[in-house]
């Protein structure tokens, strides 16, 4: 015999293999005698043989034998091949070896869980799972697919060969808060059987990027003392060309977001049309200040992207249409209002008035004006022709200026937490920077397992909740021991305002100290020979009293000539009126450190249930 054993290629079951011959030789000096060729053994159906060997082979010749395998079944398979003859040495035997080859998938991971909540739009990084083939043929890949709010890819094509592997890529980018479960499922032919499937479960959640981060520095120019600015981003309604704007002062007794559109383009490329109301009469708005100064401009419609939260629409039952954007002011540079306006003092319509490239409103309010302004005209929204005179308008709620958060397409929708640390340090030092966060949502977001930085908790805790008034404040106030009762808008009413970079007071002489005086003009701040101690209690809409408050007032001029360079200080304050019949308290920033000052907008409900027709305060 030639060989002594043959060893077949591969097939899968039912595939006959390339054919091997084993030669029989006729060595002796007589013709051999052939009386049997049979294939014997366990699996000797899967093995089968031809040959021309006839009756006999002739003294020194030879005759082939071809052998040919057609696995019945997977796994290792074999026979022996049988020549009974009249040689001394009968029987010759050769002994058969084959695989059936099946292709077989094999998962490196039945289940993923991706660690952490994953901001909602934002893909999150993607984990592998890799598909392996250690069966001895090619494994057939008809399809790799993946639930909704997970996606896959891959390198597998439309085969693994034998011995082979591929990755699959799986990654999770959620469209709503909460936990989504899904399964990853490859379809193949393992083992011969089309249409097998494995599985892996997928597990994730979702969150809403709840917060952006605030810092208290010196603004734009560079002189802001406790300004507290962050990043904002527009873009052109249903499109991605978008512009971010930094050093946006954030306001908490306002509402709307105002951008300064000007020569330096501060809003970049974007492209925003003003609102036109009806024959080319374009929607201007004036919005004064406490100060008397204003700011003047178009209303225009934006998407508004703060952090991981967008507003692309005012809600539907406001007259909103989707991927619309909300109204926003875009202030005209270096503009003061026409002469037929009836507006502020002084234009704030430039970086250098403003101290900042535009106003965040993130006040009580979902609307600027609200009711006010449907009802009738109020000098605050215009309508301007090309060329003539402008004239006071009624706007409806869908082309006010919008609180952007008021218009978030999330559950954070209710209001806002701003967060800061206390001026660390000896009193009467004040720091160069503070940093925190402005966070959007009360009693939305727990953030379990959310990275550091990407979601923060904005449930209430041990804050209580104050309930202002129609006005907008505590309608009740003990200052240094004097009950002082709100009279009108303004007059002996209360309320916390970041946007306001001072506690202004009531007045030096119910104070009992002095102005400052830089100059030779008054600056409008305190400065008393010591620090001021004042206490004061607030009372609100439903008689409920703070704890007793306690703020300090240092000499603003000491402060700054001792830390020129420093932008946060907790002891700036200045006067609010000038005597006991004009006085109010506008707690501005200096209040907001060291503390988690919730802001809830009206009609929405504190997560302690009672509602809030007017909004509310919480610290």
């Amino acid at each position: 015999m030639s060989v002594s054993s043959l060893t077949l290629a591969s097939e899968p079951p039912g595939t006959p293999s390339p054919s091997q011959t084993v030669t029989l030789n006729s060595t002796g000096t007589a013709t051999l005698a052939i009386s049997g060729i049979t294939i014997t053994g366990t699996n000797m159906g899967d093995f089968s043989q031809t040959n021309t060997c006839g009756a006999s082979v002739a003294s020194g010749g030879s005759c082939p034998i071809t052998v040919t395998f057609t696995p019945a079944a997977a796994g290792s398979r074999s026979a022996t091949l049988t020549i009974t003859d009249n040689a001394s040495n009968s029987p010759q035997t050769v002994s058969l070896s084959g695989t059936g080859a099946v292709p077989t998938a094999s998962l490196s991971t039945t289940s993923l869980t991706f660690a952490s909540q994953i901001m909602v739009g934002t893909p999150s990084a993607s984990m592998p799972v890799t598909l392996n083939n250690p069966g001895g043929w090619a494994l057939a890949v008809a399809s790799i697919g993946a639930s909704a709010g997970y996606s896959e890819a891959d390198n597998c094509g439309t085969s693994v060969s034998a011995g082979g592997s591929c990755t699959i890529n799986v990654t999770f980018m959620p469209t709503a808060v909460g936990a989504v479960a899904g399964t990853l499922t490859i379809t193949d032919n393992s083992n011969l059987v089309a249409g097998t499937t494995q599985t892996v479960t997928l597990s994730a959640a979702g969150f809403e990027g709840n917060s952006v981060p605030v810092d208290v520095n010196l603004g734009p120019e560079g002189n802001y003392a406790n300004g507290i600015f962050t990043t904002v981003t527009i873009c052109e309604p249903g499109t991605t060309t978008c512009q971010s704007v930094n050093n946006v002062l954030v306001d908490t007794d306002s509402a709307g977001l105002r951008l300064i559109a000007n020569s330096s383009n501060q809003i970049g490329s974007v492209t925003l049309s003003p609102i036109n109301l009806g024959s080319g009469n374009q929607l201007n708005e004036c919005v004064e200040y406490g100060d008397l100064h204003y700011t003047w401009g178009p209303v225009a419609f934006a998407t508004v992207q703060i952090g991981g939260e967008t507003a692309s629409q005012v809600p539907a039952g406001s007259g909103g249409t989707a991927n619309q954007g909300i109204p926003i002011q875009l202030i005209t540079a270096n503009a003061t209002a026409p002469a037929s306006v009836a507006c502020g003092n002084v234009s704030n319509n430039t970086v250098a008035n403003l101290l900042a490239n535009g106003i965040l409103g993130v006040g009580h309010y979902p609307q600027d004006c609200g009711a006010n302004c449907v009802d009738s005209a109020t000098n605050r929204y215009w309508l301007c022709p090309s060329s003539g005179i402008c004239t006071e308008t009624t706007v409806h709620l869908a082309d006010q200026v919008w609180n952007p958060v008021a218009a978030f397409a999330s559950t954070d929708n209710n209001g806002v937490m701003l967060q800061l640390p206390s001026i660390p340090g000896p009193p009467d030092v004040g720091a160069a920077t503070v940093s925190g966060w402005l966070v959007f949502g009360i009693g939305t977001q727990s953030c379990s397992g959310a990275p550091a930085g990407e979601c923060t908790p904005n449930e209430l805790g041990s804050a209580q909740v104050y309930f202002i008034d129609q006005h907008g404040s505590f309608p009740s106030t003990v200052f240094n021991g004097v009950t002082y009762t709100l009279t009108t808008d303004s007059t002996y009413g209360a309320y916390l305002d970041s946007g306001s970079n001072g506690l202004f007071v009531s007045d030096a002489t119910t104070l009992n100290t002095t102005d400052c005086v830089y100059g030779g003009k008054d600056i409008g701040w305190y400065c008393p020979n010591s620090t001021l101690n004042l206490s004061m209690t607030l009372t609100d809409n439903n008689v409920v009293n703070t704890p007793q408050i306690s703020l300090s007032i240092a000499n603003y001029l000491n402060l700054f000539s001792a830390n020129p360079s420093f932008a946060a200080f907790d002891n700036l304050g200045g006067p609010s009126g000038t005597g006991p019949t004009s006085d109010y308290f506008d707690l501005g920033l200096p209040f907001f450190y060291g503390r988690n000052v919730f802001t809830g907008i009206a009609g929405t409900s504190p997560p302690n249930g009672t509602n809030a027709p007017y909004g509310y305060w919480a610290f």
